[in-house]
């Protein structure tokens, strides 16, 4: 195929993000992953027809779109082995989709993963220290977000908040003049199969009220998209430090989940949430809190 045109290749970057909004937020709307990264679903939310998309897609990134979507939603099974290692294979199964057990064996082994054990890093009681943690009733809100690859050391900088979260605020409030900034928040999409960390996603996002989403536009193919957080509970784990500090932070949260009762939304991302800025205080003055879903 000759090289893609440029109108083409924009549609087909609106299908990549499709898929990783819908492997990072266990699909789309009302629809679950399976349903959200259909080919059907890709074509439409592209505007090319089925086989266009199937050729152009290959052509672009040199995979089928059957398995670059296999490869995503392995890719998010292996995350919830990894964050809980507790979690039985058949909870890991449904929590995906698959109305078996089974469906997550073929999944893992069609993307080089033999032992579904192996991705289970932290164990119940590998780690002495529970860290303390509140629990908070977070009511309906907005997510407006963008996506880019990971680059964690840019995330400190000026220009990283200029061309994020200072845009999102800009289009937001152009829009919507009665919206509220309830928090500005991250979600850290990595890869955990190929521990390629360099080739994960980072959602960088803020969360208002006083948006209906019954106005907001469904298309997504723009740069900035948006999607409804509905109300519930979160245990929230703060830490103080440099953002360099928060990969052993993890750990720690996810050994203290896994020695405790709290009842977790696997399905859900972790996600962070920012109080201060680096671009304001010293690293040692950030303040960041990790909101852990829990299942209602």
């Amino acid at each position: 195929m000759d090289s893609i045109p440029k109108d083409i290749e924009m549609k087909l970057q609106v299908v990549l993000r499709h898929i990783e909004e819908s492997a990072a937020f266990d699909g789309i709307g009302d629809k679950d992953f399976n349903d959200a990264t259909s080919v059907s679903s890709l074509a439409a939310a592209s505007g090319l027809s089925v086989r266009s998309l199937r050729d152009y897609f290959k052509a672009y990134t040199g995979q089928s779109l059957v398995n670059y979507v296999s490869g995503r939603r392995a890719e998010y099974a292996a995350r919830i082995f990894r964050l809980y290692p507790a979690v039985s294979k058949a909870q890991a199964a449904y929590s995906i989709g698959f109305n078996c057990p089974n469906g997550i064996y073929r999944l893992m082994r069609k993307n080089g993963i033999a032992n579904i054990d192996s991705l289970r890093t932290i164990g119940v009681n590998d780690s002495p220290i529970l860290l303390p943690f509140r629990k908070e009733y977070m009511t309906e809100c907005i997510l407006f977000y963008k996506q880019l690859k990971t680059n964690y050391e840019e995330c400190s900088t000026c220009e990283f908040e200029a061309n994020n979260w200072d845009k999102i605020e800009a289009f937001v409030s152009m829009k919507h003049l009665q919206a509220k900034v309830t928090g500005y928040v991250g979600f850290a999409i990595d890869r955990y199969i190929s521990d390629d960390k360099d080739s994960g996603t980072f959602i960088s996002g803020i969360l208002f009220q006083g948006i209906h989403s019954s106005v907001l536009n469904k298309d997504i193919s723009g740069s900035i998209g948006w999607r409804l957080i509905p109300s519930r509970s979160y245990a929230v784990f703060t830490y103080k430090g440099n953002y360099d500090g928060l990969t052993s932070f993890y750990d720690e949260v996810i050994a203290t989940i896994n020695n405790s009762d709290l009842n977790i939304d696997i399905a859900s991302p972790y996600m962070e949430k920012y109080l201060n800025s680096p671009t304001d205080l010293p690293a040692e003055e950030l303040i960041t809190e990790l909101w852990v879903a829990l299942a209602n």
